[in-house]
This record gives structure tokens, sequence and C-alpha cells, in this order.
């Protein structure tokens, strides 16, 4: 089952990097790219993002508009990652 937050709701993608050996490293570059409700992509990279333990990097965001999102990082230099995910954002009622 999809997991499903509120719009407004704060939160943190996570994207763990390893190499071709299931090693944990850190990749020279990396982006994250989150496609929102309405299929605007936003692009992250390296300084946007929050190195957090050897091959782990996190992003936090706010929800700003309902509907299906998707997110998923990227990088470069024998540093693999399969991270990313998709969640749908529902409208907040007062």
């Amino acid at each position: 089952m999809a997991t499903t937050y509120k719009q407004g709701q704060r939160v943190r993608l996570t994207g763990t990097f390893k190499d071709d050996a299931g090693a944990l490293g850190n990749p020279t570059t990396l982006t994250l790219k989150v496609r929102d409700g309405d299929g605007t992509i936003t692009t992250y990279n390296n300084a946007d993002l929050t190195n957090t333990s050897v091959g782990v990097w996190i992003r936090d965001i706010t929800l700003t508009q309902a509907g299906n999102w998707k997110y998923w990082f990227a990088s470069t230099l024998g540093i693999i990652t399969a991270d990313g995910d998709e969640f749908t954002v529902t409208v907040a009622l007062v």
C-alpha cells in the first residue's frame, strides 16, 4: 500500500548509495529529482542535500500540493542507487 501524507507536511527523502559490490559509498556527483502533485520536477544537487553517514543522503521537503509525488536519486562514478519512491499527498482539511 502506498504511503499517504497530508498537504503541508514535511517529509524526509532518503537515498542510499552503494557500489557494484554492495558497499556503501559517497558519489562525487548526485542529484535528487522530485516530481510534485502537478508534475513539476525540481532538481536538487550535492549542495542541496545532507550527507548523514557514508552512502546516505537526505533532503527534507514540504508537501505543497495534493496529488501523486515521486522522487529518485541518481549518481555517477561507480556508486549506484535504486532509491526512489512514490507517495500520495491529500488535501489537509482544517
